[in-house]
């Protein structure tokens, strides 16, 4: 098969993944075994902070983690200013010099980070690594940002679809404490609401907390 058409199944792949962990466990799986990448990593931004979600090495893991405990790295670079960051070799690279020494410990000699975002947002970085320094051909590049556009697009949605969910859910939830206190304290259903989101408010917590507790108890938290 030709590299477009394992493009092409790598885009029907992603797009039947059940969340965000399970598409970027595909993403990973397509970089080894089809694009031959020694290892590869995926860090998303959650809450503005970088973690690693998935990687195909625990030392990848620690490898990303320096980074993140540095403040400082190819893949934090390529997040905040950079489509994408190339460390040709890590044991001459001079930008990060306590990242650098203790990466090329761990079997990391070359690298390219590329961001992974969307018209509207940065949602993280992939990561691909070889054990080789200067390992990365302008073909490699190529096939990289094709590989990092389908991951953007796949991640984008996953959490789009999520985030429906979560809505969804909560929606009943809400619903359901609503009918608890229109029963229990003889309100009407706007005058409950009120009270569910007063109670959220005054307490600084989320109006599904508020509503959940509700629900399990039968009456407004204390």
């Amino acid at each position: 098969m030709n590299r477009a058409g394992e493009f092409g199944e790598l885009a029907m792949t992603l797009h039947d993944q059940d969340g965000t962990l399970a598409t970027v466990e595909g993403v990973l799986q397509f970089a080894t075994e089809v694009l031959r990448y020694d290892h590869a990593s995926v860090m998303l931004v959650r809450r503005r902070q970088p973690e690693t979600v998935a990687a195909t090495g625990e030392l990848i893991t620690k490898a990303d983690q320096l980074q993140i405990d540095f403040a400082a790295g190819p893949s934090l670079l390529a997040i905040s200013d950079h489509h994408e960051v190339l460390v040709e070799d890590t044991t001459t690279d001079t930008r990060w010099p306590e990242w650098a020494p203790i990466a090329a410990e761990y079997g990391i000699r070359s690298l390219l980070a590329i961001r992974l975002f969307t018209e509207h947002s940065t949602s993280g970085v992939l990561n691909l690594v070889s054990a080789q320094p200067l390992d990365f051909t302008e073909t490699d590049h190529e096939s990289a940002r094709l590989l990092a556009l389908h991951a953007s697009i796949a991640i984008a949605s996953t959490r789009l679809e999520s985030s429906l969910r979560e809505a969804v859910d909560s929606r009943k939830i809400v619903g359901q404490a609503v009918g608890r206190l229109m029963e229990r304290y003889d309100l009407d259903a706007v005058q409950a609401f009120v009270v569910l989101r007063r109670y959220s408010q005054d307490r600084n917590q989320r109006l599904k907390a508020v509503a959940t507790h509700v629900i399990e108890t039968g009456k407004l938290p204390d």
